[in-house]
């Protein structure tokens, strides 16, 4: 029996232009896609795609009036030896609130934030080890993600 494996594409869209509400949902679908498709590539810095991905993406969510992310001292700490997680870290939340418009809390986000910047440090074993994401990823491993969160916000 043969299998074949298609690779999910991404492409980051020509010419994109954040103007209006509607400019910025107009990119939603391409957001999600975006960063499904920066979780699962290696992060490395040669990589000319993933920094432009992420451009795409820090710029959509830095001016997106309806998806709003919430910088916090005491959560980002965990990141602070590993900056380059930081943008996976936005992504999981903004592709968390698309995907759960109803009703969203910054708990729920910023856990899926965190646990998307879990898994590409997980599954990039090259990527420097960081006593402090093993730490939050033990917390969640835990099942008490939630409560680590929402004593932080």
């Amino acid at each position: 029996m043969a299998f074949t494996v298609i690779a999910q594409r991404f492409e980051v869209p020509a010419d994109y232009s954040f103007d209006s509400k509607e400019g910025y949902h107009k990119y939603d679908n391409d957001i999600i896609k975006c960063v499904n498709w920066m979780e699962k590539t290696p992060p490395k810095e040669s990589n000319n795609k993933v920094k432009k991905a992420g451009d795409f993406l820090a710029e959509w969510l830095t001016g997106c009036p309806y998806v709003h992310f919430a910088q916090n001292v005491r959560i980002d700490a965990f990141l602070a030896n590993s900056p380059e997680l930081r943008i996976y870290y936005m992504g999981g939340w903004a592709r968390y609130a698309l995907q759960n418009p109803i009703k969203t809390s910054k708990v729920e986000c910023c856990m899926a934030g965190i646990r998307c910047a879990i898994k590409v440090y997980k599954d990039n074993k090259f990527l420097d080890r960081d006593p402090n994401v093993d730490e939050v990823a033990g917390i969640d491993a835990q099942g008490k993600l939630q409560e680590w969160v929402a004593d932080r916000m």
